[in-house]
């Protein structure tokens, strides 16, 4: 597998794939899975409350492992993973942040957000600030989701050069199309069967790529023992002092110090909590499953915080040769990937590529779901009054719907090409600069209007504007005027404090109106009320979902067991049936289950 070279003085390993053919055949029948998702799950939306929010009869493990999947993208194992080559156990600590953040939903606002009842995320803000913000939130999610995808797909586009040496542009344009196919035809039920099926996939992979690592290095003790032998104690500390970081080459010296990581988790949070992020549990049964989903997310994410950033690790310590000579502008984000074809044969080495397209198409579906959500359903029927035009309604609005999808995809695709070219300073950074310009203004009042009562429609505004000029200035300061950029904990803190002094302020000096104090109870009221299933949504589909996504696992599992055959499996026996028969399992066990379901639901009829 791999070739050795001479260059000057020093041998590096060139990570070489030999058999590109294997590789080639697992990318290509994983994505056809994918699309076979869509073709059967068409049949589950019926209307825009189907497509959108898969009608409200979503069980808590299709919808927990699609909230886990959405949580992270291909970003993790490479902007990310090219941190922890750098710096350590400062990422792992960095992850915890988003359990946190599930945590929190499954104790207080999951439940809330499915109880409020709606269709959309945009939804929830028309009924907390009213049609103005609805509006408002609305548009700026237009604009910026083709950023969040592209920065999806850019980090996905990276690592698959690596491993494959495929053009750039054609697999952003590739992946890009398969989401759009699969998502695009069969709307919220796809979307999370596919995420979901997608967890089946990536998470033994990772844990079996691990666990070579770890077995490589002499376990978690010889970890830590050759990185004290590498002099590395200081650097891979969890939470470090400016004047390790300074040292550094490559990482910011405001990053992974404890004020970051208090505005990091500030900022997750926020952002996980809010009514823009809300719409993603709208899809549960009711606030019970909801609840249950976060948490199923939040142990799933503590599971792979602790075997994601093992792989980079020890490329540092066993192969920092190798990874610095990758053809990359930041050849670090290269860890993961030098790791997984330096350990595993080829069909194996296509699992973790698969693994990783799963995560950002994860990311990809599920915003381009919530985007073209909030068109359909918001900006176009405001529009169509603003016109005196009669909205489509009904099976018109739903192919409507499905329209909007491909023009999303075609706006996150071409973000995608866009940052491919310009992108600067590596795909960390990017993310860094969208969380701390964009996120945190709207995030702020989009959470207080959860438990603040007695709140003027102008309040949000105010907080946002003030926000949001706060936070360009300090972006934009170092560009024109040559001033030193802020510090990212500065940026948010500074954004997070005048959101909310703003918010606080207005309230204060400003008396909500009538109509504000009448659309506040409706809201609370709905927020504070459980939903009765039955009455509401009326018969669920709970064994129809279990069986049908088991029944995908285990194709999936049987097909791994063919990586058996092909030459460059020899002597990776037991990796490749680890894999194959834990995915089999699972799906076995699903089936199992979704009979004994449907069993039970006809002796109870």
């Amino acid at each position: 597998m791999n070739l050795t070279i001479w260059t000057g003085d020093t041998v590096f390993a060139a990570l070489v794939l030999e058999d590109k053919t294997t590789i080639f055949a697992v990318i290509a029948g994983y994505l056809l899975t994918l699309i076979m998702v869509g073709v059967v799950f068409r049949r589950f939306s019926k209307d825009t409350s189907d497509y959108f929010r898969a009608g409200g009869k979503a069980t808590w493990w299709l919808m927990g492992g699609s909230v886990f999947m959405q949580a992270f993208s291909a970003w993790t194992f490479t902007g990310a993973a090219g941190a922890a080559f750098q710096v350590g156990w400062s990422l792992p600590v960095m992850f915890i942040s988003n359990a946190t953040a599930f945590l929190i939903i499954a104790v207080v606002t999951g439940a809330w957000f499915r109880q409020l009842r709606c269709v959309t995320a945009a939804d929830l803000v028309r009924l907390r600030f009213g049609a103005g913000m609805e509006q408002f939130v609305a548009y700026l999610g237009m604009l910026t989701g083709p950023i969040y995808g592209g920065i999806q797909l850019y980090g996905l586009a990276i690592f698959t050069s690596i491993l494959l040496g495929t053009n750039i542009y054609y697999t952003i344009i590739l992946l890009g199309f398969v989401v759009l196919f699969y998502a695009g035809i069969s709307g919220a039920w796809a979307v999370m069967a596919a995420d979901f099926i997608k967890a089946v996939v990536l998470i033994p992979i990772t844990i079996l790529l691990a666990v070579i690592c770890l077995q490589k290095i002499g376990g978690i003790g010889g970890m830590f023992a050759a990185i004290n032998h590498a002099g590395l104690s200081a650097a891979y500390a969890p939470v470090k002092s400016p004047e390790v970081l300074a040292n550094i080459k490559g990482i910011n010296p405001g990053w992974f110090t404890w004020t970051f990581f208090l505005a990091w988790y500030a900022n997750n949070i926020l952002l996980a909590n809010s009514l823009n992020n809300g719409g993603r549990y709208l899809s549960a049964k009711d606030g019970r499953e909801a609840r249950r989903a976060a948490l199923f997310a939040a142990s799933l994410f503590l599971l792979g915080l602790l075997i994601w950033f093992i792989p980079p690790i020890t490329a540092r310590l066993l192969l920092a040769d190798q990874v610095t000579a990758m053809p990359l502008p930041k050849p670090v984000e290269g860890a993961y990937a030098a790791a997984a074809i330096h350990f595993l044969p080829a069909g194996l080495v296509g699992l973790v590529l698969v693994g990783m397209c799963a995560a950002t198409m994860s990311a990809l579906d599920v915003g381009l779901n919530s985007l073209a959500g909030n068109i359909t359903q918001n900006i176009y029927p405001a529009a169509c009054r603003a016109l005196s035009v009669t909205p489509w309604e009904g099976r018109a609005r739903l192919i409507f719907a499905k329209l909007v999808s491909v023009c999303c995809a075609m706006a996150v695709i071409s973000c995608g090409l866009t940052m491919a070219h310009f992108g600067r300073g590596g795909i960390f950074n990017i993310l860094i600069d969208v969380m701390a310009t964009i996120a945190a203004p709207i995030a702020v009042p989009l959470v207080l209007g959860l438990f603040v009562r007695r709140v003027p429609t102008s309040a949000p505004f105010a907080s946002i504007g003030a926000g949001f000029c706060v936070s360009l200035s300090i972006y934009l300061a170092p560009l024109l005027l040559d001033t030193k950029p802020w510090l990212f904990q500065s940026q948010v803190g500074t954004v997070i404090v005048v959101c909310l002094a703003t918010f606080l302020l207005v309230r204060a000096l400003q008396p909500a109106d009538d109509a504000a104090l009448a659309r506040e109870q409706e809201f609370f009221s709905r927020r504070n009320r459980p939903v009765d299933f039955a009455a509401e949504i009326g018969v669920g589909n709970d064994g129809r979902q279990l069986r049908i996504v088991g029944s995908f696992g285990t194709v999936l599992g049987l097909a791994v067991l063919l990586l058996l055959f092909p030459a460059s499996s020899a002597g990776h026996a037991g990796k490749i049936s680890m894999v194959a028969l834990s995915t089999v399992a699972l799906g076995g066990l699903m089936i199992w289950l979704g009979r004994r379901v449907d069993r039970q639901g006809v002796q109870a009829g």
